[in-house]
């Protein structure tokens, strides 16, 4: 009974629904953005930078191209992403496509701890 109430309330409601759905869509904001085919040229390992710095147990990886993030990101270096050195599976990730010289993807998150306009990453992809 209660699933056909529910039907109902859909069916008769289907453009109220649509644009509810087109609102929150609109108003939503992008957290992340994949670049693909990147070629790592250096990766620093950073342990303590100054007391209590933002730099502070980090991985960054530079690139060879400029990275170009969508306007809605917060990331505003177009040259290198972080990886936070407790995530060793990415760390180890990261410099055996160096060390192959294999490219990569990266998918940049915003909502992760900006680093002087420099994102962190979510994931790293190596492509063959």
């Amino acid at each position: 009974m209660c699933r056909r109430r529910v039907r109902l309330f859909m069916k008769k409601n289907r453009f109220i629904m649509v644009l509810l759905t087109m609102l929150v869509s609109f108003f939503a904001n992008a957290t992340g953005q994949q670049i693909d085919n990147l070629t790592i040229t250096k990766i620093r390992s950073v342990g303590n930078f100054h007391v209590g710095s933002i730099y502070d147990d980090s991985i960054e990886l530079w690139f060879s191209t400029s990275l170009v993030w969508a306007e809605s990101m917060n990331c505003t270096v177009g040259y290198r992403v972080y990886i936070d050195a407790s995530k060793t599976h990415m760390v180890s990730a990261a410099f055996l496509a160096y060390a192959s010289g294999k490219t990569v993807n990266v998918y940049a998150d915003d909502t992760l701890p900006l680093r002087s306009g420099s994102c962190e990453i979510s994931y790293i992809d190596i492509n063959k």
